[in-house]
């Protein structure tokens, strides 16, 4: 393995910067929502992410290297989004839980492309544990997503008759 972070510096940093955005996304959708369980959850994401930053800023910096923290700037952003959409929806979960889940995608891209790229083995270890437990909560917030889904019109019920009325003659 080459003794230069060329070969992965900017994934490692792409990856660090997408959980310091989580760890500010989730706090905003924690602030987002009124039900305490859906809370509790974003605000455990919110930290989860955090403590993953950390944890790759530390291997990094393990290895020899210094790495940059950003401030999730991104994140910052996101979170006041939530916060809006929470505002104008009148803190609808559903809409605020597809917010998330987007964020989560995003995250798992990011992740993906790290993988992919020549890491040191002990950076291609944490990111692979933390790539699942970031698969865990994307599959947890999408199934809360579609369990809180306004439901589809019944394929039963009577649907409102197509094109124009019939005429009377």
């Amino acid at each position: 393995m080459p003794g230069t972070l060329q070969d992965y510096a900017q994934a490692v940093h792409d990856v660090i910067t997408v959980c310091r955005d989580g760890e500010q996304g989730f706090r905003g959708a924690a602030q987002a929502v009124t039900a305490p369980a859906m809370k509790e959850m974003f605000e455990q994401y919110s930290v989860q992410r955090g403590k993953f930053a950390a944890e790759l800023q530390a291997a990094v910096k393990a290895l020899g290297f210094e790495t940059i923290d950003p401030q999730g700037l991104g994140g910052v952003l996101y979170a006041a989004w939530i916060n809006l959409k929470g505002l104008a929806t009148g803190h609808d979960v559903h809409a605020i839980l597809v917010e998330a889940e987007r964020g989560e995608d995003w995250s798992l891209k990011t992740y993906r492309t790290a993988l992919g790229k020549t890491l040191p083995p002990e950076i291609t270890s944490i990111v692979q544990k933390q790539c699942e437990e970031v698969q865990e909560a994307h599959d947890r917030i999408r199934n809360l997503r579609d369990a809180s889904a306004p439901p589809s019109p019944s394929k039963d019920a009577p649907s409102a008759p197509s094109g124009p009325a019939p005429q009377g003659n």
